[in-house]
């Protein structure tokens, strides 16, 4: 890590689990299975500091953010570097929109919507945002303390998710977490919350580091990035999540500093 920032950026490609750090490295790990250690897999590539930020996928094709360097870039699918798609200071958060390819980014001060083919950007809003999220109808958006969700289409505000202190990263749930959407915080925690009715916060892991992105895992995990590891967290039977860890969830990249990990697994009751 840098500045207790480390791993961003989680991007699933071709079976393979893509990992950015906020030092600049992009590395690939070649299962999608705990226990494993950032040294004993190389970087793919180095872009320099804060130039590895938001990763995302669009069919096997990668894109990341870079802050430093203020680009959108291409990715080989080895992590190294393909071509520059667009310029945009302080990239920052990134997702693919299923419903037509296109890329939305956020960079603390608006959002645009990239064709990353035809590398051309377009304004989507001025929102202050950070991490993003989207099912291609809406999208989901960390902005100052709150998920906000807009519609696509329209481009209206459809939700509020209310106050979420320190609120960095986002991440839509499906499957057996369909109808939440989960918040990854700075102050260590991780915050599940409804989409549909009046939404209900509900803490479902305190005790943790500086979180930033959070990734739904294909296999329906929770990925949550801390400051120098990434910790998984398993849905039991109906999607309610276990209160301590399930044998070898720790993460894909394990630290020694990071203490928190059975705090950071205590269920938590539901709040306004």
């Amino acid at each position: 890590n840098t500045n207790t920032i480390g791993p961003l950026g989680i991007a699933f490609n071709a079976g393979h689990v893509v990992v950015a750090d906020y030092p600049g490295n992009v590395r690939v790990f070649t299962t999608d299975t705990d226990g494993q250690h950032a040294t004993t897999f190389a970087a793919a590539q180095s872009y320099g500091f804060s130039n590895a930020v938001g990763l995302a996928s669009v069919g096997n094709t990668l894109y990341m953010t870079g802050q430093a360097n203020g680009l959108v870039v291409q990715l080989n699918s080895n992590g190294t570097f393909n071509q520059n798609i667009v310029s945009y200071g302080n990239a920052t958060g990134i997702i693919a929109n299923p419903s037509n390819g296109h890329l939305f980014v956020s960079n603390g001060s608006s959002i645009i919507d990239v064709d990353p083919i035809a590398k051309t950007s377009s304004v989507f809003n001025g929102a202050a945002a950070d991490g993003l999220s989207t099912d291609g109808t809406t999208l989901y958006a960390a902005v100052t303390g709150h998920i906000i969700g807009y519609d696509i289409s329209t481009k209206s505000q459809v939700y509020d998710s209310g106050f979420i202190n320190t609120v960095d990263g986002t991440a839509l749930g499906f499957g057996s977490l369909a109808g939440n959407i989960f918040a990854n915080t700075n102050d260590g925690r991780l915050v599940e919350v409804n989409l549909v009715g009046a939404p209900v916060q509900t803490i479902i892991a305190t005790g943790g580091s500086r979180g930033d992105f959070v990734t739904v895992d294909p296999n329906g995990t929770l990925l949550i990035t801390q400051s120098d590891s990434i910790v998984r967290l398993t849905a039991g039977a109906g999607g309610t999540f276990v209160g301590t860890p399930e044998p070898g969830t720790v993460g894909l990249l394990i630290a020694s500093g990071f203490t928190g990990i059975g705090a950071l697994m205590r269920k938590r009751r539901s709040r306004k």
